[in-house]
C-alpha cells in the first residue's frame, strides 16, 4: 500500500514525464496549441514540489517574492530602460500588464525555483543540511546565493537570443551579445539573487526538514536539463551555431556536475549499506 509520501513522489514524476513528452512533441512538430499546457504543467509541478519540500508557508513566500520581484523589474525595465541594461518591448499578446505578458512572472518563478533547488541539491547529495542556526554554516549562504544567480542567469544566456530571433521581445537598445545588452544578464543575476536571499536567510533562522525523499530533488535538475535541450533544438532549427556552444557551456556543466554528485552519493550509501 502506498504511503502519502509515495503517492506524492509518484505524482511529481508523472507530471514531469508528461512535461517531457509534451515538450518533445512540441519541439518535433511545432504544434503551437501545446503552449498553454507547456506552461501550466511546469507551474503545477513547481507548486506541488515546493509545497511538499519547503512547506506550504515557505513556498507561498517564495512564489510571491519571485513573481512580484520579476514583474516589478520587468515593468521598470520596459518603462525606464533600467534593470536589464536597455529598453525593450514584448510582442503584444492577450493578458498583459504595463506591457508585460502575465506569463512572464510565472516563468520567473519557475526559473528561480528550479535554479534554487538545483543548487540546494548539491548539499543533499553530500548529506549536508542547508545553512541554519543549528549548524552555524552561515558563511555558505552568500556562496549559495551567488550560485543561484549564476544558474538562473545561464538560462537567459541561452534563451534570450532565441526569443529575440523568434520575435518574443525586441531590444530597442541593442547590445553586443546577439543584440542583447550585457546589462540584461546583470539584471537577471540581481533579480534571482535578491529573491533567493529572502528564502535562504529565512531558512537559516527557521530551518525545516525536507518532507520528501532526497531523490525528488532530481526533478528540478532534470527540468533544467530539459530546458537546455529545448533551447538546443530551437537553436539548431534557427542555425544559431555560436549560441549553441555558448548556451551549452553556460547551462550543461552544472547539470553534469550535479548528476556526478548524485551518483557518488548513491555509491557511498550503497557501500555503507554493504559494510553494515
Amino acid at each position: 500500500m502506498f504511503t502519502t509520501i509515495d503517492r506524492r513522489v509518484k505524482l511529481l514524476w508523472i507530471i514531469f514525464l508528461l512535461i517531457v513528452i509534451i515538450a518533445t512533441i512540441s519541439s518535433l512538430t511545432g504544434f503551437s496549441n501545446l503552449e498553454i499546457i507547456k506552461l501550466a504543467l511546469p507551474v503545477l509541478l513547481l507548486l506541488l514540489h515546493a509545497s511538499w519540500t519547503l512547506g506550504l508557508k515557505r513556498s507561498v513566500i517564495f512564489f510571491f517574492s519571485a513573481t512580484f520581484i520579476g514583474l516589478f523589474s520587468e515593468i521598470i525595465g520596459i518603462k525606464y530602460g533600467v534593470v536589464f541594461g536597455g529598453h525593450y518591448i514584448y510582442q503584444p499578446i492577450p493578458l498583459m500588464i504595463f506591457g508585460v505578458p502575465l506569463v512572464v512572472p510565472l516563468y520567473w518563478t519557475v526559473f528561480i525555483y528550479t535554479g534554487y533547488t538545483l543548487v540546494s541539491s548539491f548539499l543533499a547529495w553530500i548529506n549536508q543540511d542547508k545553512p541554519n542556526i543549528h549548524n552555524h554554516h552561515a558563511i555558505l549562504i552568500p556562496l549559495l546565493i551567488f550560485l543561484d544567480g549564476l544558474t538562473v542567469t545561464a538560462i537567459d544566456v541561452f534563451m534570450d537570443p532565441i526569443q529575440v530571433r523568434l520575435g518574443g521581445w525586441t531590444w530597442l537598445d541593442q547590445g553586443p551579445y546577439f543584440g542583447v545588452p550585457i546589462g540584461n544578464f546583470i539584471g537577471w543575476f540581481i533579480i534571482t539573487s535578491s529573491t533567493t536571499t529572502i528564502i535562504r536567510v529565512w531558512e537559516y533562522f527557521v530551518p525545516q526538514t525536507t518532507q520528501l525523499p532526497k531523490t525528488t530533488l532530481l526533478i528540478p535538475v532534470l527540468g533544467y536539463l530539459l530546458l537546455w535541450f529545448s533551447f538546443l533544438t530551437t537553436a539548431v532549427k534557427l542555425h544559431m551555431i555560436d549560441l549553441i556552444l555558448i548556451g551549452t557551456f553556460a547551462m550543461l556543466p552544472i547539470v553534469v556536475i550535479n548528476l556526478i554528485f548524485f551518483v557518488n552519493s548513491r555509491k557511498v550509501s550503497l557501500d555503507t549499506y554493504c559494510r553494515n
